[in-house]
């Protein structure tokens, strides 16, 4: 039997809400890079003077930066971990279906990768969606002892080296070997054909970060959504907030206290060699940090979103979080011509990029909002749908809604 659709009784607002904050946090983030080239980060932040760029840059550092991709892969996981939840209880679960659509998925990150941007992320959460089919048979508290072991796994950057050198697979040179003026000037003046192979070069530049340093948190993340679907926290999240929120808050002063320590104390004042354990042990706290930072942030708008007063300006977020993957790949597709066809690239300054994106984004809510008083889904969640369900599902909403 194939799967059916989720009716809009099975959607859950407060998952709407925080897939369109994530989208507006990872746009802040990918904004940077679609500014300047990640090879040349470090020499973009020192040329950003003055207490307005400081002040800037370390908003982005403490609020944004490994903040938003681990809770777009909680989400993602909490997702799928519903959908196959859903299909299990309609008794119509179907492992082609879900294969249709990772599958999908893998296909539009390919895409994207090669023809807008090279910081993708949907090619890593398909390829993990395969995985969660074998991974969600499982129970709730394996998933959350996997979950503890796949973030404190200490190995992953050695394993990734061995294999890169096992397959002499040079990551760093084809990008490094161009200069920050000859990326500048194929930004600016290259053809759509060079530009290709720079975002190639872009990507296997990125590959350390993205598989030893995204991809174990991203799993890690999404096999705690399978966690918290499983225990059935989301039938009674306004609770479940409630009684978490004194850890969670209790949690974020000490992991503060570290996190600012370790900035502005232990890293100048102590020689730590990278790739130690004791660096490695420091680090994760640090990763610890990030994520808490996130959950205490969604635990702010989940609680808000239940309070009358707060509800109405919070509801923008469900329109964009409804069109999620729609909105973005619409985001990289504007930065793509903001910084190459109209030359913007290495333009905008640490406080411009954050105008431009709270610029962008409001356009995107106006946008979402009208789409939907149209339509059921986003387009390419409807092209998606169609493809994973193997049928052509209306769009237009009916003349009586």
């Amino acid at each position: 039997m194939i799967n059916t659709p989720l009716s809009k009784s099975d959607r859950i607002n407060e998952l709407d809400i925080f897939r369109g904050f994530a989208i507006l946090g990872i746009f802040m983030v990918n904004i940077l890079v679609m500014n300047v080239s990640f090879a040349y980060r470090g020499e973009w932040e020192t040329e950003q003077v003055g207490w307005l760029q400081q002040s800037s840059l370390f908003v982005l550092e403490t609020l944004f930066y490994s903040k938003f991709f681990p809770l777009f892969s909680l989400l993602f996981g909490t997702g799928v971990a519903l959908q196959i939840q859903s299909a299990k209880q309609k008794g119509n679960y179907s492992n082609a279906f879900f294969i249709r659509r990772f599958g999908a998925l893998l296909l539009f990150g390919l895409i994207h990768i090669l023809f807008i941007w090279s910081g993708d992320i949907l090619h890593l959460y398909a390829l993990f969606g395969f995985l969660l089919l074998l991974l969600f048979m499982s129970s709730a508290k394996t998933l959350l002892w996997l979950a503890a072991i796949v973030f404190l796994f200490p190995f992953y950057t050695y394993i990734f080296e061995q294999i890169a050198d096992w397959f002499q697979f040079d990551y760093n040179s084809p990008l490094t070997s161009l200069s920050r003026a000859e990326i500048m000037e194929l930004k600016h003046h290259g053809s759509y054909v060079s530009g290709m192979s720079l975002r190639l070069k872009e990507y296997a530049f990125a590959t350390p970060f993205i598989y030893s340093g995204i991809a174990p948190i991203a799993l890690s993340m999404m096999l705690l959504g399978g966690y918290i679907v499983k225990r059935g926290w989301l039938n009674n999240l306004y609770e479940k907030l409630i009684q978490v929120g004194p850890y969670l808050f209790g949690t974020l002063a000490i992991l503060l206290i570290y996190r600012f320590s370790l900035i502005y104390w232990i890293m100048p004042s102590f020689d730590i060699p990278f790739g130690s354990a004791l660096s490695i042990a420091l680090f994760t706290i640090y990763q610890l940090s990030d994520i808490c930072i996130t959950f205490s942030m969604i635990w702010m708008i989940g609680y808000l979103w239940n309070k009358d007063n707060f509800k109405q300006l919070l509801s923008p977020l469900r329109y964009v979080g409804r069109m999620a993957l729609s909105n973005y790949i619409f985001q990289s597709i504007v930065g793509y011509l903001i910084m190459r066809t109209f030359n913007g690239y290495e333009y905008f300054s640490a406080f411009e990029c954050i105008l431009l994106v709270l610029t962008i984004y409001s356009v995107q809510i106006f946008i979402s909002k009208l789409w939907l008083t149209y339509f059921e889904f986003g387009p390419l969640e409807w092209f998606w749908r169609c493809i994973s369900y193997i049928k052509l599902l209306p769009i237009r909403k009916s003349i009586n809604e």
